[in-house]
């Protein structure tokens, strides 16, 4: 039976990602450099810094793996299907302080809307072209 998912998703400027995914409030807990450059090759990011279960909330942290490419462009990405078609929803607390924050970083988030169940949700992509609805 499953326990976890992690999905790995490829980026063409592994920092820039990074700095997006902060603002969700991922933290990098893994790295691999290239060998030869040096450069950040691959990194795993967690909701939470020590990457185990939350003691308050009892709560498994959320990863994320991010891989670099190269190469293609945002304009490129959006275009193709195998990664237009993939939706990423996350949950949070507090709706309108992330769609502030993504908002303020410059990141341009969709407008809140309200669902049928009284809940709130935006979209947002990332510097890749990957589309997150943020709900709560």
């Amino acid at each position: 039976m499953l326990n976890a998912a992690t999905p790995l998703l490829s980026v063409a400027n592994i920092d820039q990602s990074i700095a997006f995914y902060r603002c969700l409030g991922f933290v990098v807990v893994a790295r691999t450099l290239d060998e030869t450059s040096r450069e950040v090759m691959w990194v795993m990011l967690a909701s939470d810094a020590r990457d185990v279960p939350s003691a308050q909330t009892g709560r498994d942290p959320i990863r994320l793996m991010l891989a670099a490419h190269g190469g293609v462009s945002h304009e490129e990405r959006k275009m193709r299907p195998s990664f237009a078609g993939m939706v990423w929803y996350l949950e949070c607390d507090d709706v309108p302080a992330l769609f502030a924050q993504l908002g303020d970083a410059g990141y341009a988030p969709e407008p809140i809307e309200t669902l049928e169940n009284g809940s709130l949700q935006f979209f947002v992509r990332d510097p890749d072209g990957y589309e997150l609805a943020v709900t709560g």
